[in-house]
């Protein structure tokens, strides 16, 4: 569902964007937040949107940590 944003891609922005989430025991997305940015705003955005576009995510197994963190690259 990751989507590179068109004004990103043209401008030729790459970069990884850490993002940290937290997930419910059905696998809904609770909060987002970034972790570490990639130093373009537009790309740090479209992470956070695909985030709540992916909502839920795979349920977690019972007993295991429900807040991620996890890279996401941009590049072409």
């Amino acid at each position: 569902r990751k989507r590179y944003p068109a004004g990103s891609r043209s401008r030729g922005e790459t970069g990884i964007v850490t993002v940290r989430f937290t997930i419910d025991d059905g696998g809904n997305v609770l909060a987002v937040a970034l972790a570490g940015s990639s130093g373009f705003p537009e790309l740090d955005q479209e992470v956070l949107s695909l985030l709540r576009r992916a909502s839920p995510v795979p349920p977690p197994p019972p007993g295991v940590k429900k807040t991620i963190t996890a890279p996401v690259r941009f590049r072409p």
